[in-house]
């Protein structure tokens, strides 16, 4: 009797031991979501990232997004030091809405789905080309905003040509105040202005790009061509921001085109 309860209790103490602990089972943790830039501006990519957690290892981290209605699309995330996984959604439009999740499955089969993230482009930035004096190869361009918009890396393209010679890059540090004008003169050397022609007879068009790439303006004086005399001649909007374009018999360059002489 005194052999078996020994046996009993020493069954007690070596049978807990010998159960192997078992793995957790689950899906990953998805944290520390970022989002860069968090207010994208248009055209502006988006980088989405994360750090995914997983005792069993991941093998598919996925980024689903839906922009305004349109359909589910999928890109893969990769993985970088830290367990930190990343995506990149392309540049969208002004106001677009964007609603992002991410899902991580892994080896066990188990897949984690994190809180959805939603993202709005910025509204529009409303800078014109809003009158052009072709005697004085000069242009000006007009804000429509209440705050004051960097011009630095904005665009200028003549008759939506790429070569080179019909596109001029705006200088780092040119600004353009709230409600007001701009004024930019041709020079040949593209230092202080574009280095493109602008004729009074032929006709000519510009493209106006923010420093993303989105356009801001399109100014058509390509289409219906109206011709300036001499100077004070000048084609613009028929009021700041328009759409009509019209000849002025005295222009209004620097100043509200509603001063302008037709």
């Amino acid at each position: 009797m005194k052999k078996i309860l020994i046996a009993l209790l020493a069954a007690m103490f070596l049978i807990p031991g010998c159960v192997k602990d078992e793995q957790y089972e689950g899906p990953a943790v998805i944290e520390k979501i970022t989002i860069n830039p968090s207010s994208p501006m248009a055209n502006q990519a988006i980088t989405i990232s994360c750090k995914i957690t997983d005792l069993n290892g991941i093998t598919e981290a996925v980024l689903k997004y839906k922009v305004n209605s349109g359909t589910q699309q999928s890109v893969t995330m990769t993985e970088s030091e830290g367990r930190i996984f990343s995506a990149v959604i392309p540049g969208q439009a002004d106001n677009a809405s964007i609603v992002a999740v991410i899902e991580a499955t892994n080896l066990k089969g188990f897949k984690a789905v994190s809180e959805e993230q939603k993202i709005k482009v910025a509204p529009p930035i409303l800078v014109y080309v809003n009158e052009c004096d072709p005697n004085a190869k000069s242009m000006e361009l007009y804000n429509d905003m209440t705050s004051t918009v960097d011009l630095g890396g904005w665009k200028l393209r003549k008759d939506g040509s790429t070569d080179a010679s019909n596109n001029w890059t705006i200088p780092t540090g040119v600004t353009i105040p709230a409600k007001g004008y701009l004024v930019i003169t041709q020079d040949v050397n593209g230092v202080t202005g574009f280095t493109f022609g602008m004729s009074p007879t032929k006709g000519f068009s510009y493209t106006l790009f923010d420093s993303n790439g989105a356009t801001r303006d399109f100014f058509d004086n390509l289409t219906t061509k109206i011709t300036a005399g001499a100077s004070p001649n000048t084609i613009g909007r028929v009021t700041d921001g328009a759409a009509q374009i019209v000849l002025f018999s005295v222009g209004s360059m620097g100043r509200s085109n509603a001063t302008g002489v037709r």
